[in-house]
């Protein structure tokens, strides 16, 4: 990229080569203030960034030169912005509660959208209060919910992470991969008779989920006859698939092929977790995703969250080399939120295809991983004190305790902070070398950022996925590629096709390359075949 705010940047970070952060914060008391800002309750503190003021106004000049003013109002007004596909990208629209009309090709896609909620919410109002009886008149006690990528991740994510809002005896089980015993452990220890099973699936033809949803179909079948297709719900874009897989009609809830898979989770695709915490909290979910949408949309990038994470984000890939973000909630609750950023931003922004023509030339998205964050501690923040390589942080972290446990959290917090300030300063200076000081020796200078937010309701929850959501299409501007589509997951695809007949008919692979054609021989020389 070659840019005059790219070109003054390269400039400006070979002026701080020799600046380390703790220098920063020496000579500025009032480098906190400076460089947080809250939002949505949220407090986003990035003061231990390797960022001067000077260094924030290039990175505000790369966006200004990116125009990415004029792509957030392209997204949020439905305008395309996929351009590999040709459509726009509404996610936004999803959790909007707005009646102003919304028109896509010639339909107000908002009132769509809003009969659809209201479907799901009747649709979750009988399962949870029992009204939903299984085929041989008995209460559903447990729900099956199967889905792959954005159809599992987010729903999976979001209901282990608001546990603590759950409102039913419902029990909810999910199964992504098509690992033969994850599914028979969940069957074994239901009963047909008052089991409810989700098939997730946009298109209705990804494997994984299909195969999994054809041995739960005959499991219920295999009790209830016919009528075990009742007990079938399925959320799809594509509604005549689902019927011609046995699903009813009234059992198929639709969302929309402008809703790529891994911003799902506020469409129908959150079925689960309308059924795990309620209608209500579910639209509290929504609700500070669209809040953060406004902020997004309407905040100076001064004082955009989204925009200066993407923003720092870029200045550490591009101009640091740092290839990797880690993600480090203090939060079991947020267990999985790793996970979910890592198909967030990996499948957006993996990718090196140009908007224009021909391929950018710069690194774009970094290797998202992480984890809860004390138990990081005692594993992987070794490697991030100590390590050859630079990794930035994003340190997330509630204020509020849970009742009774105020002792544990003041640990916790206590913990966190104490992470991010010693890879800040580390531990060289004024330690004379010799040969055991050298172990001791943390150098520090590692980049981090903290988010501070009261406690993990659904609607902060909803902010935070939303924020890095805008994060995300903020660097695919700024990179200059496209963030909404996913053609590396459909290659993988569409050799599933080709490979999977020869391991079901046992036929020579003889136009496989020696590798796969020589795995395949020795899978079928090896395989036990009771199905």
């Amino acid at each position: 990229m070659s840019t005059n705010a790219w070109n003054d940047l390269l400039i400006h970070q070979k002026s701080l080569l020799h600046v380390k952060i703790a220098d920063l914060f020496a000579g500025n008391s009032e480098r906190f203030s400076q460089f947080s800002l809250q939002a949505n309750g949220i407090l986003y503190d990035y003061s231990k960034q390797r960022i001067t003021v000077e260094g924030l106004a290039k990175l505000i000049q790369l966006a200004d030169e990116a125009r990415l003013q004029e792509h957030i109002s392209a997204l949020f007004s439905g305008k395309v912005v996929n351009f590999s596909e040709q459509r726009p990208a509404l996610h936004s629209v999803l959790r909007d509660p707005t009646p102003t009309p919304f028109p896509i090709n010639g339909h107000d896609i908002k009132h769509e959208i809003h009969i659809s909620l209201k479907r799901l919410e009747q649709c979750v109002e009988r399962i949870r209060s029992g009204e939903w009886l299984g085929a041989t008149g008995s209460k559903i006690t447990d729900i099956i919910s199967l889905g792959i990528g954005g159809s599992d991740l987010g729903p999976s994510m979001v209901c282990q992470a608001l546990n603590a809002y759950k409102t039913t005896n419902l029990n909810i089980h999910f199964i992504s991969n098509v690992d033969g015993l994850s599914l028979a452990t969940v069957l074994n220890a239901l009963d047909p008779i008052t089991t409810l099973c989700i098939i997730n699936s946009k298109t209705f033809t990804t494997p994984e989920t299909l195969q999994n949803a054809k041995t739960v179909k005959a499991w219920l079948q295999q009790s209830l006859g016919s009528k075990g297709c009742a007990h079938l719900i399925g959320v799809t874009a594509h509604p005549n698939s689902a019927q011609e897989f046995g699903i009813v009609a009234d059992n198929i809830f639709e969302f929309w092929d402008f809703i790529g898979g891994r911003y799902s989770v506020w469409s129908s695709v959150g079925l689960p977790i309308a059924l795990l915490i309620g209608m209500q909290n579910f639209k509290d979910f929504l609700a500070g995703a669209h809040e953060m949408d406004r902020h997004f949309h309407n905040a100076p990038f001064l004082e955009n969250m989204p925009v200066l994470m993407a923003l720092l984000g870029i200045w550490n890939i591009n101009f640091w080399d740092c290839h990797t973000l880690a993600i480090i909630p203090y939060a079991d609750g947020l267990k999985q939120f790793p996970d979910y950023l890592q198909q967030l931003e990996m499948e957006s922004n993996g990718k090196k295809a140009a908007e224009k023509t021909g391929f950018v030339e710069h690194h774009t998205a970094p290797v998202i991983w992480g984890g809860v964050g004390c138990n990081g501690q005692h594993a992987y923040m070794q490697l991030l004190h100590q390590g050859t390589q630079i990794i930035p942080v994003d340190f997330l972290m509630a204020t509020e305790a849970y009742p009774g446990f105020e002792a544990q959290h003041t640990l916790l917090v206590a913990s966190c902070l104490s992470q991010s300030k010693a890879l800040m300063e580390g531990n060289g200076h004024g330690i004379q070398s010799d040969p055991l000081n050298d172990a001791k020796r943390c150098l520090g200078d590692r980049p981090s950022s903290t988010l501070l937010y009261p406690k993990l309701t659904p609607f902060v929850l909803g902010s935070l996925i939303a924020l890095y959501e805008h994060k995300v299409f903020a660097q695919g501007v700024i990179w200059g590629i496209n963030s909404f589509d996913q053609w590396g997951v459909e290659l993988g695809k569409k050799w599933v096709k080709k490979i999977y007949p020869y391991l079901e008919d046992r036929a020579p692979a003889v136009d496989m390359d020696s590798s796969t054609a020589g795995l395949i021989q020795y899978f079928q020389r090896h395989q036990t075949k009771n199905y």
